[in-house]
C-alpha cells in the first residue's frame, strides 16, 4: 500500500505545487478585522481559497466563522485532526523576489508562507487527498484544519476548539521532524522601576550573563528540555523608569517559583508577566507519539527518535495534536526570514511522510486511546 500511496502522491505533484503557489501568493498578513473577517481581508481571501480547492476535490466544508476552515474525509464523530495555518509574518526587507510571487527558482518555492505553513499545510492536505483518490476508507475520518491566526495569538485555535470538537488526535506540520512529543513553556516578562534602581539590576542579572538565568536563580533543567533559556532581552524606557523585557523558553518547572525568584531579584521593581504558555509534555512512549514515530520511519527508511521543541505551535492549545515536521533532521529554521522558501522536492517528500502517516493513523478503531502508553 506504501508504494501506491507515494505513487499516487508522484502523479498528483504539479497540482499540489500549483495550489501551494496560489496561496503563497495571497498577502495573508493580519490586517483590520471586518464583519466575518476577525483577522482581516487578506488572511480570509486565503481561507476562500483553501475551501475552493477543498471543495473542487470533493471534500466536506466548513467556515468557522472566519476564524478556522477545514475539509474532511470521510465520516465519523471523532476526527484525526491535522492543523496548519495560513496567516504569515510581516514581510520585512530584503527578499530576492517579491514576497507573493510565488517564484520558482532553484527548484524552490520563494515566498512568504512557503515554509511557515502553506507549503507544509498542502503536502498534509495532499497526503489526505492522495488516500481519498485511491478509494481508501478511513475507519476515522480526517480533517484538515485551516487557522488564520497563529502568529500572533492563536485565538483562531481558542474558537475553534470553543465551537467544534476537539481532534481525537493528529499533528500540526509546523515544527520538524520526527514526531515531537513536548513544547517548551513560552513566557514575555518585562520588570521596570526608577532608573537608579533599573540600571543596577539590569547590570547586575543580564549584562554579559548566561542564557540560562543562573544570575537570577532560575536555571532549571530537565530531561526532555534541558535547560531555561532567556532571549530576546530588550531595554523599556518610559520617562524617568527604565527596565527590560525578555522571553524565557522554560524547561518542566513551577514558573509561579520562577517569578517569584525574580521578583526577589527585583526587589521594588514592578515585574509584570506579559504572557505565558505552558509546557506541553506527553508520554514518549504514548501510542500516537510511537505510531507517527514508526509511520516516519517506515516512510523515510529509519527511526528517529522522538524529541522535543522549544515551541510556538497550535499544539500548545490543542493538545490533543503534537508537532510533526515539515523541516527534517539537520535543515536550518528559516520561517519569518526575508527570502523564505521551500524545497519543492521537499513538499512531495512531506506528501508522502503525511500521507503514510495518515493512513496508519485512520486505519485504527475508533475507540483507540491515543496517549495510553505502548509496551515499546
Amino acid at each position: 500500500m506504501k508504494e501506491k500511496i507515494f505513487a499516487k502522491i508522484d502523479e498528483l505533484k504539479d497540482q499540489m505545487i500549483q495550489d501551494i503557489c496560489e496561496m503563497v501568493q495571497i498577502d495573508s498578513q493580519r490586517s483590520e478585522p471586518q464583519e466575518g473577517m476577525p483577522f482581516g481581508q487578506g488572511v480570509n481571501n486565503a481561507l476562500t481559497k483553501a475551501l475552493e480547492i477543498s471543495k473542487r476535490e470533493g471534500l466536506s466544508v466548513k467556515n468557522v466563522d472566519g476564524y478556522m476552515g477545514y475539509a474532511q474525509f470521510g465520516e465519523g464523530e471523532n476526527y484525526i485532526g491535522v492543523m496548519g495555518h495560513l496567516d504569515v509574518v510581516e514581510v520585512g526587507d530584503g527578499w530576492i523576489y517579491p514576497p507573493f510571487s510565488a517564484t520558482i527558482a532553484d527548484n524552490r518555492i520563494w515566498g512568504r508562507g512557503a515554509l511557515d505553513n502553506k507549503g507544509p499545510l498542502f503536502s498534509a492536505f495532499y497526503g489526505m487527498l492522495a488516500l481519498k483518490k485511491l478509494g481508501i476508507e478511513p475507519n476515522i475520518p480526517i480533517r484538515v484544519i485551516f487557522g488564520t491566526n497563529e502568529e500572533t495569538g492563536m485565538a483562531d485555535c481558542r474558537y475553534y476548539l470553543e465551537h467544534e470538537k476537539a481532534p481525537l488526535m493528529g499533528f500540526t506540520p509546523d515544527n520538524k521532524f520526527p514526531a515531537i512529543y513536548g513544547e517548551r513553556g513560552r513566557a514575555v516578562i518585562a520588570v521596570t522601576g526608577k532608573k537608579e534602581v533599573a540600571v543596577p539590576f539590569i547590570n547586575e542579572y543580564f549584562m554579559n550573563a548566561k542564557p540560562n538565568g543562573d544570575r537570577l536563580g532560575i536555571n532549571y533543567k530537565d530531561e526532555h528540555f534541558v535547560e531555561m533559556i532567556i532571549r530576546g532581552k530588550q531595554l523599556i524606557e518610559d520617562g524617568d523608569d527604565l527596565g527590560i523585557r525578555f522571553s524565557l523558553s522554560y524547561p518542566t518547572c513551577d514558573i509561579d517559583e520562577v517569578i517569584a525568584k525574580i521578583k526577589s531579584k527585583a526587589g521594588d521593581m514592578k515585574v509584570e508577566v506579559i504572557s505565558n504558555s505552558p509546557v506541553v509534555l506527553h508520554e514518549r512512549d504514548c501510542w500516537l507519539v510511537q505510531t507517527i514515530s514508526d509511520a516516519y520511519a517506515e516512510a523515510m527508511g529509519g527511526y528517529v527518535q522522538p524529541t522535543t521543541t522549544t515551541g510556538g505551535t497550535y499544539a500548545h492549545v490543542c493538545q490533543t495534536i503534537i508537532p510533526y515536521g515539515p523541516s527534517f533532521p539537520g535543515q536550518n529554521g528559516i520561517a519569518h526570514q526575508p527570502n523564505e522558501w521551500m524545497d519543492i522536492d521537499d513538499l512531495v517528500t512531506c506528501a508522502k511522510v503525511y500521507a503514510w502517516t495518515l493512513y496508519r493513523l485512520c486505519q485504527m478503531d475508533q475507540n483507540i486511546e491515543p496517549w495510553s502508553k505502548t509496551d515499546q
